[in-house]
């Protein structure tokens, strides 16, 4: 089934990232990296942008903030990343994801990334979207 509309590629996968940002162990992490993420999905097309510095996750761009880097996906591809089923260096080899910016700072966040799998995962069950769960 996928995701419906751009509000809930922003609920859930823009959501992914505050759940690792109000965590007690990646939060801190995560602001540390002081980065800024945009995320260009399609199917259906939405635009996600995470400042892990101040938190702040929208729909769109921030106002006069450059990403360091911006990726490019669908977002059943993001789905399946975020539930640990996507290897992220294989999927920017195989074309599945497209990185421009700072590669390197991205990749750092991947070990911090792989605890929120199973969170991302639950949330998806206690939503009753098991039609997302992979």
């Amino acid at each position: 089934m996928g995701f419906s509309d751009q509000a809930e590629v922003l609920d859930y996968l823009g959501g992914v990232f505050r759940l690792g940002l109000d965590d007690d162990e990646l939060g801190p992490k995560l602001a540390a990296a002081a980065l800024v993420l945009q995320f260009d999905y399609t199917e259906p097309d939405t635009t996600v942008t995470v400042n892990t510095a101040t938190g702040e996750i929208v729909a769109g761009t921030i106002d006069g903030v450059e990403p360091d880097a911006t990726m490019t996906m669908t977002a059943e591809t993001a789905n399946k990343f975020w539930q640990g089923k996507v290897n992220l260096a294989m999927a920017m080899a195989r074309g599945l994801v497209k990185v421009n910016g700072n590669k390197t700072a991205l990749l750092k966040l991947v070990p911090l990334s792989k605890k929120l799998y199973p969170m991302y995962a639950d949330r998806l069950r206690a939503d009753g979207r098991d039609d997302l769960v992979a």
